[in-house]
């Protein structure tokens, strides 16, 4: 079923704000204020078809690209930019960087290597099951972590004990400058549900709307108590692996892509059917822009950590 018009201005400007923020992460990279990088999620935005179905109480776990993780679940850009720029005032307090948890909002941050976040997403909807709720776990994740073991593991776990998790595969096609058939050897990631025996979903990842009718789906089907899905959102990422990366990718392949614009595609067909006016659409874009605005002059203005910050947080 299609969101209702309310909630489609409200995922447009969720994307909106998501694209403004990259943006402004982007310039701060630029601008040397970033001690490590980012790596940004423009042109993935229609991941967010997911995110906004989420309840406040359920859980996401998140690939390490993309602000849309964080702008759709509710958590604070200032902080966010605070904790990239290592602040006191970030959400791990400038420990995390890029690496970021937002506890209150359910996300429970990203592990240092890549899939060790799906044993994560395995460890909370255990919990629960065992609690008997019925909160879900969204597990982003991208195509080149498809093939870790901790991945494998996990969507098997989740099988066999029906677990409330949707697995939603960004595939944007490339691992870093490398093409995915250089390391994937089927065409669509979902091909590996059946084996697992949970259902699987192929879709255009920058068709937000289509993103967000299959995701209810599954989103529906964890709640329900009815085991995980496996959702792949064939989409592209616009800039390079990392902010400070060298890209290597045929700039005609981006160009194609560039028509494909999640934000764009959506801004047209909220336009067409009404739902959108110009002016509306210009108060979005000026309105997120001077929200991130203030975001980057709250994280710059923030302090650094003191030296005997170093010795909290620790288990031993």
């Amino acid at each position: 079923m299609e969101p209702m018009p309310e909630e489609q201005l409200e995922l447009y400007t969720l994307m909106v704000r998501s694209r403004a923020f990259e943006e402004r992460a982007g310039a701060l990279v630029a601008a040397g204020e970033v001690p490590g990088s980012w790596l940004s999620g423009i042109g993935q935005e229609g991941t967010m078809g997911t995110i906004c179905q989420l309840r406040p109480d359920d859980y996401l776990t998140y690939t390490h690209r993309g602000a849309y993780s964080f702008i759709g679940r509710g958590s604070d850009p200032g902080r966010l930019l605070a904790e990239l720029l290592g602040k006191r005032t970030g959400y791990c307090r400038g420990k995390g960087g890029r690496h970021i948890a937002d506890l209150e909002h359910g996300i429970l941050g990203k592990s240092g290597t890549i899939g060790g976040h799906a044993p994560l997403a395995i460890g909370v909807a255990t919990a629960i099951q065992i609690r008997d709720g019925d909160q879900v776990v969204v597990s982003l994740f991208g195509e080149g972590t498809s093939n870790r073991g901790t991945t494998h593991a996990a969507m098997n776990a989740a099988a066999v004990w029906r677990l409330p998790v949707v697995w939603v595969c960004e595939n944007n096609g490339y691992m870093g400058n490398v093409p995915a058939p250089m390391y994937t050897a089927v065409a669509d990631i979902a091909a590996m549900a059946p084996g697992y025996g949970m259902p699987g979903e192929v879709m255009d990842g920058n068709d937000v709307l289509a993103v967000h009718r299959a995701a209810a789906v599954a989103i529906a089907r964890a709640r329900a108590g009815n085991g995980p899905s496996l959702l792949e959102l064939k989409t592209y990422r616009m800039r390079p692996f990392g902010e400070t990366s060298t890209d290597l990718r045929d700039p005609r392949e981006a160009a194609a892509w560039l028509g494909q614009d999640p934000i764009e595609r959506f801004r047209r067909r909220l336009l067409e059917a009404g739902v959108l006016t110009d002016a509306a659409a210009q108060a979005v874009d000026e309105a997120a822009r001077a929200e991130m605005d203030a975001a980057a002059t709250y994280a710059l203005e923030s302090p650094l950590p003191a030296a005997a910050d170093a010795f909290e947080d620790l288990y031993a």
